[in-house]
């Protein structure tokens, strides 16, 4: 056992939160996965357990990345207000700092909880994974759509710019001149139909796995915002995973069909040929930013990475009018 060896101000924010007193033993571990924060698991000598992070201005990135630390504050009240309508899905907030941007919460175990995109990538591919995840996003959405009580709430703007709009959109749409259109009405779109409480960051990486619960995770980004993001970001991911040709790309293409043409069949909030014409303008500029935008997919060779250009692309040049003309595009690449 270690004492002491958070850093100063976040271990007097544990003591605070009442999980460690000033002399008390513990072991923590630094997580790594991360970009936005700096995150660590702690146990106590009683086996107590819990998770602590605080907020980056700068993003741990190659390119320079900064966003605002007080996403943490959004990242907080995020849980609080999504566990009361899904109470197994989201982690309980067992502390808050909002002025040094330091949360507490509830640990889940490794050896219980599976974080969605290691399964993938352990090519471990189940069409009810993408069930759940689908059906909890839908339900978050479709609970807070139009509650105007929220968005005042949820008015982190700063930080959906500086960690989506900007990093994916605009610095993307300057490797990309012929396209510069469509990625600024993608940016405009992004803004002008904030509807529902978002996370922003939902994708595979923030999402635990255990039978039939998933567990959402990592809410910095939360904001009063377009639902369509949340999906086609998570979507995003699992088309990326059938573009790696490593001969499961039919299993990761269905997969990803599966996620979006199961939400999108129970909208009830909008017209779903308007819902549907937005994500087929966003999705594969999200394709191109994991390329070539500031959070380049890490398990992608140059021939991979190539090939989900040529994909973007011609999909870009074509009007996509459904799901199915859209897969059809995509089942030629994988």
């Amino acid at each position: 056992m270690k004492i002491n060896s958070l850093p100063k101000e976040v271990f007097e924010a544990a003591c605070n939160f009442k999980l460690l007193k000033e002399f008390q033993k513990y072991n923590c571990v630094k997580i790594t996965d991360g970009v936005s924060s700096d995150i660590w698991y702690v146990k106590t000598e009683k086996q107590e357990e819990f998770c602590i992070k605080r907020a980056l201005a700068k993003l741990t990135v190659k390119e320079d990345w900064y966003a605002p630390v007080n996403r943490s504050n959004f990242e907080a009240i995020y849980f609080k207000y999504c566990k009361k309508i899904a109470p197994e899905n989201f982690p309980k907030i067992l502390g808050h700092d909002n002025k040094k941007f330091i949360l507490a919460m509830e640990w889940y175990n490794p050896n219980e909880f599976e974080v969605w995109k290691k399964k993938l990538l352990k090519k471990n591919i189940e069409l009810k994974d993408a069930k759940n995840v689908s059906n909890l996003l839908l339900k978050k959405h479709k609970k807070f759509f139009n509650k105007k009580i929220y968005q005042k709430k949820f008015s982190n703007d700063d930080t959906f710019y500086s960690i989506r709009i900007e990093p994916y959109i605009l610095f993307t749409s300057k490797k990309y001149p012929e396209f510069k259109a469509q990625f600024d009405k993608v940016a405009k779109s992004l803004t002008s139909n904030k509807k529902t409480l978002i996370h922003g960051d939902f994708s595979p990486k923030n999402i635990l796995i255990k039978a039939n619960k998933p567990v959402i995770l990592d809410a910095e980004t939360a904001c009063w915002g377009d639902p369509i993001f949340d999906l086609a970001f998570c979507n995003n991911h699992l088309l990326l995973k059938s573009l790696l040709q490593n001969g499961l790309g039919s299993k990761f293409l269905h997969l990803s069909f599966h996620f979006i043409n199961n939400y999108i069949k129970k909208i009830t909030w909008e017209e779903k040929k308007y819902f549907t014409n937005r994500l087929f303008d966003i999705i594969p500029l999200l394709l191109l930013a994991r390329i070539d935008g500031k959070s380049p997919v890490e398990y992608f060779n140059l021939k991979q990475k190539n090939h989900t250009r040529a994909l973007a692309k011609e999909i870009l040049n074509s009007k996509i009018k459904n799901l199915e003309q859209l897969y059809f595009i995509c089942d030629n690449y994988v």
